[in-house]
């Protein structure tokens, strides 16, 4: 086994009713190391609770959508475990349509002019990548979530 299913194995054990918790698998953030390091700083200091996808780059992955009320490992660039995260809310709507009462739990911005002005070039880039086009009517999937534990697990 790896460093990030010990690190949840070892927090599932901490408790008996952490048993069945649903595992989604390991969640880290950015683009690069640099973006890493400041989001999971976010994190792990509580000011972001929030993040937005591409919709289009979960077909381009063939990746799962999250799901409301999964764990997952929270990791940083290296994908060394930091945290245990938990998603609270899902949804998925057009990106000119993200209100600033979501994009304010990215804890990235001032305002939502801000948010969308990043954002938009974040897609641009993204999308050049891997092959979506950025639409200010794209759709998105915005994620809210909670950090659950943070430090070390003793096994």
């Amino acid at each position: 086994m790896g460093k990030v299913e010990d690190y949840w194995n070892n927090f599932v054990q901490e408790s008996p009713d952490r048993k069945n918790l649903p595992y989604g698998g390991e969640m880290s953030f950015g683009t690069d190391e640099k973006m890493s390091a400041e989001l999971t700083a976010l994190v792990l200091s509580g000011k972001k609770s929030g993040t937005t996808s591409a919709l289009e780059a979960y077909r381009i992955d063939n990746e799962k959508l999250p799901k409301t009320g999964v764990y997952s490992v929270l990791t940083d660039w290296e994908g060394n475990p930091l945290g245990i995260i938990k998603e609270i809310k899902v949804d998925i709507l057009p990106f000119n349509q993200v209100p600033w009462s979501m994009a304010e739990k990215e804890g990235e911005d001032e305002s939502l002019e801000s948010w969308r002005e990043n954002h938009e070039e974040f897609f641009k880039e993204d999308g050049d990548i891997m092959g979506y086009e950025f639409t200010p009517d794209m759709p998105v999937v915005f994620e809210e979530f909670c950090l659950v534990h943070k430090g070390p697990i003793q096994p």
